[in-house]
């Protein structure tokens, strides 16, 4: 089950973020009316009235409609404050509870053998990768030529970046597949580079290298694989990863690292 709590960490940022902004847009209006703003429609025309607390309105003419403007982007900031004060306050109190985790430690902490006669709600990590591995099976390409590139894990890989880009997701405790089937919505076989799994989040992302990017004909089909996926629910930077070099600009090694802590680590 995935853990929400570093989102909803960042949304509580975004809320704080955005009560500063409002504040401090409120202390920018100065005006001490308090007296309501009524809007009449007449012919389709808007007209503004001040009401005192006692009900008595007094028509604002249209030389004078800036203290209405005022008057009310007051008053809408100030509820939007509240509104962001209340979130603010609702997100940091269920943070302090939130743990989706604990679901998992009820099995495990018990013993193995009440372990052994009980079915947890959830596989752990180990069962679901198991699983996961099962139904993403590699080596569907049926293209003919063999890999040539013998990775840490012990399979072959058809060119030297791909070989870097495994042996990574193995140093990482990344699962992974090589080169597994992906139907498209108009039930198309494509053959990613790898699927892999973000076992914190038990997310699964397609990953694509592309290796000769100057090559016209090339980048051509590949971007009309990216279509393809992007037609069939992928999307890049969520569930769609790649990575890319030329004959001139080699695998970054770092920016794959990072793109590996980013995606199938956090």
């Amino acid at each position: 089950m995935e853990n929400y709590r570093e989102l909803l960490i960042q949304q509580e940022k975004l809320v704080n973020e955005l009560l500063v902004q409002t504040e401090k847009h409120l202390r920018t209006i100065r005006i001490k009316e308090d007296r309501k703003v009524k809007i009449i429609k007449r012919k389709h025309v808007n007209q503004y009235y001040l009401v005192d607390n006692t009900g008595k309105r007094v028509y604002v003419r249209k030389k004078d409609e800036g203290i209405v403007q005022k008057i009310l982007q007051r008053d809408y900031y100030i509820e939007v404050s509240k509104k962001l004060s209340n979130l603010s306050g609702s997100l940091r109190r269920f943070l302090k509870t939130y743990d989706i985790d604990s679901i998992l430690k009820v099995y495990d902490s018990m013993s193995e053998a009440r372990r052994e006669l009980i079915r947890p709600i959830l596989p752990s990590d180990e069962e679901y990768i198991i699983e996961w591995m099962e139904r993403n099976k590699g080596g569907k390409n049926t293209f003919p030529e063999q890999g040539m590139f013998l990775t840490n894990k012990g399979e072959y890989v058809r060119s030297k970046s791909e070989k870097i880009l495994a042996d990574l997701f193995l140093k990482h405790g990344i699962p992974y597949s090589y080169e597994p089937e992906f139907i498209t919505e108009d039930h198309i076989s494509l053959y990613p580079d790898f699927v892999v799994l973000n076992v914190k989040r038990r997310k699964t992302i397609y990953w694509e290298h592309f290796g000769l990017i100057t090559d016209g004909e090339y980048a051509r089909k590949n971007l009309q694989k990216l279509n393809k996926y992007e037609r069939s629910g992928l999307e890049i930077g969520k569930n769609l990863v790649f990575s890319m070099e030329s004959e001139t600009e080699p695998l970054n090694v770092k920016e794959v690292e990072k793109k590996i802590k980013r995606y199938c680590l956090a």
